[in-house]
């Protein structure tokens, strides 16, 4: 995160966060940046499955 390091967790500002790069994906909750890994592929399956599962039955999400 480069410049992002001078702060502690919980002294980020929604600046801080606009400031980062796109191909990162970070969530900002009470001034805490979380890394927000991408789903691992048996993850992807397993919520299609359940969301066809679901549309199946008539319930949608």
């Amino acid at each position: 995160m480069g410049a992002y390091q001078v702060k502690k967790q919980g002294e980020y500002t929604l600046e801080d966060y606009y400031a980062l790069p796109d191909d990162q994906r970070y969530e900002l909750i009470d001034g805490v940046l979380y890394d927000m890994v991408a789903p691992a592929v048996t993850h992807q399956e397993i919520a299609f499955e359940i969301a066809v599962a679901l549309r199946n039955t008539g319930l949608r999400m």
